[in-house]
């Protein structure tokens, strides 16, 4: 044979060979692709500034390997730091670089603009936080992110599978709390629909941990081994492995490493990759297992210990929201114009503020960065909001002469009754100071002459008189108003007080030497029984003929001292208040409070009772003086007697039931708390109900975080932390970060109570008319030409159960926009009426972008628990 036919034959051979190994190698191969990124923080390594100063260090790094190394890829997961990188490199070659690199896919970029909780703030900021980030991503690189990368993130609402499709987002990257069975799965909606999850079972940190960045010696390559078979036992499919954590640089030995894994780690394939190249990978894979439910968070103590920071949250997006609406049906009637830049700067802010950070190296000015994102938009969308008010109530007609009239306005959409708190300041007409006829008495009454019971809490003069009143408001239309006078009168209409108050002390002149018994409050809807020597109280429900919750208190439960977060060592001692009064404040024509100061472990404590005459509820505010560093939680508990009782509570775009959780999920990481308290541990939003027997109880609250102890409702209010995970010196002393700061905390809660469940009650309203208080505009102006009625709504929904949830101008053109969710779990047909008149109305995703053509049919269709955007058709 010759020498060249034996060459060919022998590599022929090799060749043959080689073919034939090779599918069984691959078929055993398990293909790992790897992911570069940095955990880029705000307000943990430094301030604001200086985190995203580092972000564009570490986004440099990345672009200069991407070059250099083609098979490179790297993950920028929120969009703040990158329109951050862009602008500070704005006309600079690296900017070009990154677009270059984006388009390409070697570097990938987010689908939303923060790393946010997921159950502290209303759905819209978890939306609006998607809206900003794809259209970002769009209008600056021209890509459409579709993974959404959650490192860090401790829990996780129910319906965000469902905003993510709506905003074009198919995959997600799970970090935290994940089933620890399961790997890849897609996580389904209360809708159904769906997304393919990765859950990262080690950490989002997993490949900076195994030490990729490093030489791949022996003990660490036993370590990688090890740690692939642990995931790939949760899975048939190929391996995510997140490199990267909290601010870390890829460096060029990463970049240099894989050949190395792929030398070394047998059974193995590993290459660089981005999250929406992994999923493209694998979306078609069978078999993929589904799982539905709730995350609750692992970090819930960050509501308690940090209460400076996270209650804020809620009257600033409610604040937001309203002012949209109302700023919507100004532009709509043509009263103004619509801030349509002036709100994208709120949102973006407002969204940063739920941002997972906080206590880091930033230091307390972090916080108060925070903290000041909330406060700017409760000043400057409260600004917004009352001028479009003004607007509106300048233009409402006064039929009822001489009045100063009061326009109540219900930014909520459906009609109700509440509670209004007004200033209403009384001028002569020439000479301010003569209103002798108003010094003489004075009537509220609606515009059919209907005299409604007010109480005048105080007054203030000088040029005239300035007034405070409160009384109930009636059927005040959907997202509209109704006009209330105030009127000069003889006399003062009398009506009979709220409730019949029986004191214990009067007993104290017949025997003074007996031990104390209880004051008692009645009303036409429940019985008040206050214990005067433990400040308990119980609340029973006249029409059920039963308790509703009983011994009602604020308790302490005592820690050895624990972090913000995760470690809440108890000590086993709790601490009940000690009363120090009971005092009745009020009893009047519309409502009746009942004032309790306590102290606990040296703190004032007061709480306020009140119930009123024309609503069946319970309020409860508590006042607490936190003065100095104490490690207890301070509770306010509600006592039920059933212990099968079903709990629903409120979360973002819904509801939830207790026990809906992802099966296998919860923590097993060391910042987190212990699967114990984690079952226990909820985030709620406005509402939460306690069923059993035919009836329930609900409560509405400011408060998000409770605890679902056997028997119980457990607030959590306060809760002193002894240290942060980030430690101080100053002078040599080595210290840490004391919370809560020092200062007067309030909370608030409400108890509503009747027959059948949630559903029967719509305590999903009740909870959010809480935290969405009508809203009192005075204007005294007759004799201008008027237009509008002295009723009004604006917008309303037919089905009862769809709840709006923002009323906006489009981003893109003129167009109104809607979104709505169903919260019942029914199929529901509505339509909608805006200004006056029925419209029809067509879907569109988050983005505002078509899915349906303008329907033919005035209702629009909702499948149980959807979330639907419709641009509503106004010509």
């Amino acid at each position: 044979m010759k020498l060249t036919n034996f060459i060919c034959v022998a590599i022929g051979l090799v060749i043959g060979s080689l073919i034939s190994v090779t599918p069984s190698r691959a078929a055993d191969t398990r293909q790992v692709y790897v992911v570069p990124f940095s955990h880029l923080d705000f307000f943990w390594g430094g301030t604001r500034e200086e985190c995203l100063a580092r972000g564009n260090r570490i986004i440099s790094r990345a672009i200069d390997l991407s070059k250099r190394y083609p098979e490179f890829r790297f993950l920028i997961e929120d969009n703040d730091f990158v329109a951050n990188f862009m602008e500070s490199r704005a006309g600079l070659p690296e900017a070009a670089d990154l677009k270059r690199l984006v388009k390409s896919g070697q570097i990938e970029i987010a689908p939303k603009w923060v790393a946010a909780f997921q159950d502290l703030q209303d759905g819209e900021i978890l939306a609006r936080n998607l809206t900003y980030g794809q259209r970002y991503a769009r209008s600056e690189f021209g890509v459409m992110p579709k993974t959404a990368h959650l490192g860090d993130i401790p829990g996780f609402t129910p319906q965000y599978p469902q905003i993510l499709q709506k905003a074009n987002v198919p995959y997600m990257v799970m970090t935290r709390m994940g089933p620890s069975d399961k790997s890849l799965f897609f996580w389904r909606a209360p809708d159904q629909s769906k997304v393919l999850t990765w859950f990262t079972l080690k950490g989002y940190g997993w490949g900076s941990h195994l030490g990729l960045q490093e030489d791949i010696d022996s003990a660490r390559r036993s370590v990688i081994e090890k740690e692939l078979a642990e995931v790939g036992a949760t899975t048939n499919a190929p391996i995510f492995m997140n490199w990267g954590t909290d601010l870390w640089a890829p460096n060029e030995k990463l970049a240099q490493n894989l050949s190395v894994l792929n030398r070394d780690i047998p059974g193995a394939h590993f290459q660089f990759s981005t999250p929406d190249h992994y999923f493209e990978s694998v979306a078609k894979l069978q078999g993929i297992p589904e799982v539905a439910g709730e995350i609750p968070s692992s970090w819930p103590n960050v509501v308690a210990s940090l209460p400076h920071l996270w209650p804020l949250v809620i009257p600033a997006t409610n604040t937001l929201l309203a002012a949209e609406r109302f700023a919507t049906i100004n532009h709509a009637l043509h009263y103004g114009q619509y801030p349509q830049s002036t709100f994208d700067f709120l949102w973006k802010k407002l969204i940063e503020s739920t941002d997972h950070n906080h206590d880091g190296q930033g230091g307390w000015e972090g916080d108060e960065r925070k903290r000041s994102y909330s406060e700017l938009s409760i000043l400057r969308g409260g600004e917004i909001l009352r001028d479009s008010l003004r607007n509106i109530a300048e233009r409402v007609k006064v039929p009822i002469k001489p009045s100063f009239p009061l326009v109540v306005f219900n930014p909520m959409g459906w009609k109700r009754d509440d509670v209004v708190n007004a200033h209403v300041t009384i001028y002569g007409d020439v000479v301010p100071g003569r209103i002798a006829d108003y010094r003489k008495g004075m009537r509220l009454v609606d515009e059919t002459g209907k005299s409604i019971p007010f109480r005048v809490e105080q007054y203030s003069e000088n040029m005239s008189r300035a007034l405070k009143i409160v009384f109930v408001a009636q059927d005040v239309p959907s997202l509209g108003y109704k006009t209330f006078y105030l009127t000069p009168s003889e006399t003062a209409d009398t009506f009979p007080n709220t409730a019949t108050v029986s004191l214990d002390d009067v007993n104290d002149s017949k025997e003074p030497r007996r031990p104390l018994g209880f004051d008692e409050v009645e009303n036409d809807y429940y019985k008040v029984s206050i214990d005067r020597a433990t400040g308990r109280v119980t609340l029973f429900d006249k029409s059920l003929q039963r308790n509703v919750f009983q011994n009602m208190e604020i308790v302490g439960n005592e820690e050895r001292g624990g972090n913000y977060i995760g470690i809440e060592p108890l000590s086993g001692r709790t601490f009940q208040a000690s009363v120090d009064s009971i005092k009745v404040e009020e009893n009047n024509d519309v409502r009746t409070v009942i004032s309790i100061k306590q102290t606990l472990i040296d703190m004032p404590v007061v709480q306020r009772l009140t119930l009123y005459k024309a609503l069946k509820r319970l309020d409860i505010e508590n006042t607490i003086e936190w003065t100095q560093p104490r490690f207890v939680r301070m509770e306010q508990l509600f006592p039920y007697a059933s212990h099968s009782a079903r709990i629903q509570y409120g979360v973002p775009y819904g509801v939830n039931a207790a026990d809906n959780l992802i099966p296998g999920s919860g923590p097993h990481l060391r910042d987190e708390i212990t699967k114990e308290s984690w079952l226990q541990s909820r985030h709620i939003q406005n509402w939460l109900s306690v069923e059993d027997s035919g009836s329930m109880a609900a409560i509405s609250t400011d408060a998000v975080f409770v605890r679902l102890s056997d028997g119980a409702i457990r607030g959590q209010m306060l809760r002193g932390a002894r240290y942060t995970s980030v430690k101080v010196v100053r002078d040599n002393l080595v210290t840490s970060m004391d919370y809560p700061p020092a200062g007067s905390y309030t909370f608030k809660y409400s108890i509503t109570s009747g027959t059948g469940d949630w559903k029967t009650n719509r305590s999903y309203r009740t909870g959010l008319n809480f935290n969405n208080p009508l809203l009192p505009v005075s204007v005294v102006d007759e004799l201008s030409e008027k237009t509008l009625p002295p009723t009004n709504s604006f917008f309303s929904v037919e089905a009862d159960d769809v709840v709006l949830s923002a009323l906006k101008k489009a981003d893109d053109g003129d167009g109104i926009v809607a979104r709505l969710y169903e919260t019942t779990g029914q199929p529901a047909a509505t339509s909608f009426t805006f200004l006056g008149q029925a419209r029809r109305s067509r879907e569109v995703n988050l983005l505002e972008e078509g899915v349906q053509p303008v329907s033919s049919s005035p209702n629009a269709s909702f499948k149980p628990f959807e979330i639907k955007t419709v641009f509503l058709q106004t010509k």
